[in-house]
């Protein structure tokens, strides 16, 4: 049986499965003044690795540098503990889950907020909104000793005497990444629409993301506080990028955030094309 977790301390699986693999590339620095401790990005360089095989994915492998005061950059995929956990949990007064098809809501809701580490009230009513996949999940629950099972749990190791099956309306926790992406299709001169992968394959939002997470760059480095700055390659894998894009100018925006929840500001690639970008 996978691992079993409190309410709100729990990454499930290692992001990198949805559908992102990744290489960091990195140098130490020495620099006498150290970088500030939020980290700094640049973007560096984009290619469009087309395999023209059915069934095969593409790859964009976004390259960009960085910059951090403390070296504190990088998550692995086994590390579930607050602030880094998957969910958090929009709870009752009760501090029980409140699920999809709940009609006794005890009032007031409240959500774990990560970077306040404490329990915050958001809605004296019903807040919940229609079924997506962004907003609930289905996860096997153990409401005594308020934990729950990882999703993708074989249902056969699953006792049902101490789990129950429920949707839970949740919080993705953002802090569960470490590198945020989105996609812009040009609308005009200065017009862009962003591109919600999600939504592509799946009318409740069910489809990928490009958000992930990429692993601890220098343990050394990050033990001792040092500085650090390199490049980092990032690769996004996919068979819908011919599809989706076409030869669409498009734009790319990303971030990434530290283990101390610091975050970059947004870099971005600037108006570009498959085509241009083909290798």
């Amino acid at each position: 049986m996978k691992g079993k977790s409190k309410y709100w301390n729990k990454i499930s699986q290692p992001l990198i499965f949805l559908v992102i693999c990744l290489i960091p590339i990195i140098q130490s620095c020495q620099e006498p003044d150290p970088f500030p401790i939020t980290p700094q990005i640049q973007f560096n360089n984009i290619q469009y690795i087309e395999l023209l095989e059915n069934g095969n994915p593409d790859s964009l492998i976004l390259y960009f540098d960085f910059q951090d005061g403390d070296g504190d950059l990088g998550l692995e995929g086994y590390e579930n503990g607050s602030p880094y956990q998957d969910y958090n949990f929009y709870l009752d007064y009760d501090s029980i889950p409140i699920t999809y098809n709940q009609t006794n809501i005890k009032y007031p809701i409240r959500i774990y907020d990560p970077v306040k580490d404490k329990l915050t009230i958001v809605g004296s009513q019903d807040i919940r909104p229609s079924y997506d996949c962004i907003n609930y999940d289905i996860l096997y629950m153990d409401y005594i000793n308020k934990e729950y099972l990882a999703p993708g749990t074989n249902p056969d190791d699953v006792d049902p005497n101490i789990y129950d099956l429920d949707t839970i309306f949740l919080e993705r926790n953002r802090y569960r990444n470490n590198i945020e992406v989105k996609y812009y299709r040009k609308r005009g001169t200065n017009n862009y629409e962003e591109i919600d992968w999600r939504y592509l394959t799946s009318e409740y939002g069910c489809g990928i993301s490009f958000d992930g997470r990429f692993p601890i760059l220098d343990a050394e480095q990050m033990n001792d506080s040092g500085s650090l700055e390199g490049t980092i390659r990032y690769a996004m894998v996919s068979t819908g990028f011919r599809t989706v894009l076409r030869k669409d100018t498009f734009n790319i925006k990303f971030q990434i955030i530290d283990r101390s929840l610091h975050i970059s500001d947004i870099a971005e690639t600037g108006d570009i094309t498959l085509d241009q970008i083909i290798r």
